[in-house]
């Protein structure tokens, strides 16, 4: 008779997670539009609550010292938008306007290249084969030079729907923080007496996952931004700040990330000179094991518990399929996932 619950149970939950997948393909784009400010508050949640606690110790009340941080960090906005912002823009503005002059000139080291090997004595066959795997190479870079720009200018349109998220997730992460006990024993509520032990312990680990990647990994990438601005301007290459930044944000991707921020500041660095090309690599080699050895194991000691492997897989699986924004949540939602399912296992077992 148990054995025949247990089935019905399993059938039942298995029925339920099937329809909730069904759920989700069929309504995914409504779903995001949804989930894009709840997303977004549980990222300010994360990164306030250690200060609101803080705060909360020295006996001021969670609402005040939410809306103290608020204060605050609106003020430090105001202010980098008066002082920061107008370089920056600036320095974005040069950039894109040079942007023809950069691929004209790396157009230019192409033809010269092709020409070379047109000329070569090499056997015709290996001619056309090289030939075709530059093509193929060159539709893809196309391909996806298209994909960023068609994507930076929808993101340019949605400028107003951006902002509005933003107040929406900052009201949400408002009541997240202050009334954190109330959603937890909401939630608790639902869930079976004799399962609240181990959905407790999960929720624990889920949460120390999710809180070392995200203040772990914004921390790092403004000091590796930092370091990167720095070092940028002491090699002598232009655009430093955004730069910097681009090298920072994409430090974010677990193993591809640093490869990706170099890519910009060694195409700007070439225009001037092969000497500044050295000099940014190195650059960003050393503050890349900077980082390797005294940053990120300071500010994310144990990491997320997975293994290098599953962490590549799961950052190409993230790009395939959601492009930038899937290769920068991958590893805590394969994380997450690894522990869902281990705690379900031992829950069975």
């Amino acid at each position: 008779m148990i054995a025949i619950r247990k089935v019905t149970g399993y059938i039942i939950l298995f029925l339920i997670l099937a329809l909730v997948i069904f759920f989700v393909i069929t309504y995914r784009d409504k779903l995001v539009k949804i989930l894009i400010p709840i997303f977004i508050a549980g990222i300010l949640a994360y990164i306030l609550r250690p200060m609101v606690l803080k705060l909360e110790k020295k006996n001021i009340s969670r609402t005040k010292g939410i809306l103290l941080i608020y204060l605050v960090s609106g003020i430090m906005l105001i202010a980098s938008i008066i002082f920061i912002a107008p370089v920056l823009a600036s320095n974005t503005r040069e950039f894109i306007n040079t942007f023809p002059q950069i691929t004209l000139e790396y157009k230019n080291n192409f033809n010269y290249v092709i020409k070379k090997i047109d000329t070569s004595t090499w056997p015709l066959e290996i001619k056309n084969a090289v030939f075709n795997e530059i093509n193929n190479a060159v539709n893809m870079l196309e391909d996806r030079l298209l994909n960023i720009l068609r994507n930076a200018f929808f993101g340019s349109i949605n400028v107003a729907a951006g902002i509005g998220n933003f107040i929406v997730a900052m009201i949400i992460a408002f009541y997240l923080i202050k009334d954190a006990e109330f959603f937890k024993n909401n939630f608790l509520s639902l869930v079976p007496r004799k399962w609240r032990n181990d959905v407790i312990a999960t929720c624990r680990e889920i949460n120390d996952i999710l809180s070392n990647f995200i203040q772990g990994q914004l921390l790092t990438a403004a000091i590796i931004g930092v370091m990167e601005t720095v070092a940028l301007f002491i090699v002598g290459v232009k655009y430093a700040p955004i730069l910097g930044i681009i090298g920072g944000i994409s430090n974010i991707i677990p193993y591809f990330g640093p490869f990706i921020g170099a890519i910009p500041a060694v195409a700007v660095a070439l225009i001037d000179s092969p000497v500044k090309v050295l000099w940014t690599v190195v650059a960003f080699v050393i503050i890349q094991q900077i980082d390797n050895m005294f940053i990120s194991p300071k500010i994310i000691e144990g990491r997320l518990g997975l293994h290098p492997v599953t962490t590549i897989l799961a950052v190409l699986v993230g790009e395939e399929f959601f492009g930038i924004i899937g290769m920068l949540l991958a590893v805590p939602v394969t994380a997450v996932i690894k522990v869902i399912l281990k705690r379900s296992v031992e829950a069975i077992v």
